[in-house]
């Protein structure tokens, strides 16, 4: 019966909190989407985040896995089956991932959301074999629809929720062309994803990266349903052995008002421990923030002090 699943209002707590599998960039039980321009390495982010969240790893030094996955569904179309794990195999020796990852890949050719039979596939495999997190990549690889046409992309958007009633998903899209220019006001991340706003509205975290240039730095903007977003975070990725993501420079003040910006009410302890620094030296640029009047302290409930970005 479809109207089975109903809670009578009494019963919702309206205190309780999104999980995560990494805080701020993957809802656990949500629809999350990278969204990128073509060769802007966005599938190398997907595996580094199912990576780190594997193997437990805080990403950029700022966003920490707080549910580990324990068996990962992987569909693909456009790249091989050996360079996925080649690739993979470098981030989880970077991370220090110690044993088989619990990782299934397809590729599912002709596999469409918007087909009701596929999904029935789909869903009966997930329960299944109990994966919890999907991935896809990319998005319109496994659709038969009009991306610009509303009503066809809601029946897609509509599946990718289905689906995440069983799992958590994580969906690799291009970003559309309308992308703003220099000088120009910047467009909101979820007006990022290509097509219909239908995306946009469905998803409960849009992940932006865009490459800078030619060059291996990059720049993320974050925007989520549950959760405070991040404008501009500065990347490097080591296309070397690697193939891992770092943040682009060392921790500085400028870099801490970012991370308060996106993470607002933290204490010293607090910053301290999410981003993997000595008290002492997150309490000194601290100080200059509030000397410079760019952050601010709070006196917050149960004697804490909490900072603010200003």
């Amino acid at each position: 019966m479809l109207l089975a699943n109903i809670t009578p209002y009494a019963d919702i707590d309206p205190l309780e909190e999104a999980e995560w599998i990494i805080e701020g960039l993957i809802q656990k039980g949500g629809v999350n989407f990278i969204a990128g321009a073509p060769k802007s390495h966005k599938s190398f982010l997907r595996k580094f985040l199912v990576a780190s969240a594997l193997s437990g790893t805080t990403v950029f030094e700022q966003f920490p896995v707080r549910t580990k996955v324990t068996n990962v569904l992987t569909l693909i179309i456009e790249d091989r089956k050996a360079w996925e794990r080649r690739t993979m195999d470098s981030m989880f020796d970077a991370l220090g991932y110690v044993g088989s990852p619990p990782i299934g890949i397809c590729k599912p050719f002709g596999f469409h959301l918007n087909n009701p039979a596929h999904m029935k596939q789909l869903i009966a495999l997930v329960k299944r074999e109990n994966y919890d997190l999907v991935t896809l990549d990319p998005l319109i690889e496994f659709h038969s629809a009009n991306e610009n046409e509303s009503s066809e992309m809601n029946a897609v958007t509509g599946k990718l929720h289905e689906l995440a009633q069983y799992t958590t998903v994580l969906v690799v899209h291009h970003s559309g062309k309308n992308l703003s220019k220099p000088g120009e006001q910047q467009k909101s991340v979820e007006d990022s994803l290509r097509g219909s706003s239908a995306l946009g509205g469905a998803a409960s975290v849009t992940v932006e990266l865009q490459r800078i240039g030619l060059s291996a730095s990059h720049k993320l903007r974050v925007s989520a349903k549950e959760a405070e977003s991040l404008d501009d975070i500065k990347l490097v990725l080591d296309i070397g052995d690697t193939w891992t993501w770092a943040l682009d420079g060392p921790l500085v003040p400028g870099r801490l008002r970012s991370y308060i910006l996106g993470h607002p009410g933290l204490t010293t302890n607090d910053l301290a421990r999410r981003l993997g620094k000595r008290k002492d030296s997150i309490v000194a640029m601290l100080k200059e923030l509030e000397t410079a009047g760019t952050v601010k302290k709070v006196d917050g409930s149960r004697q804490r002090r909490e900072y603010f970005a200003i």
